[in-house]
């Protein structure tokens, strides 16, 4: 069974978002750090950011340039 978010654990990864806005891409390390603080799974994690930079463009009008992989 699927578990939601809770509001620490998005609110931890608001603030990283936030002080990331010019490249909101976390690497893996950073996205493993994460998943561990917020008790989500990588997939998880990976899942929320790309739904979160995809709010940001709709809403925001935010752009940036995806990093190279």
């Amino acid at each position: 069974r699927r578990k939601n978010a809770t509001r620490e654990s998005t609110s931890t990864l608001k603030n990283w978002l936030n002080e990331h806005i010019r490249n909101p891409y976390p690497s893996k390390g950073e996205k493993i750090m994460l998943a561990i603080i917020t008790k989500m799974t990588l997939t998880q994690v990976s899942t929320w950011f790309a739904n979160a930079r995809r709010r940001l463009k709709k809403e925001k009008k935010v752009y940036w340039l995806p990093r190279n992989r």
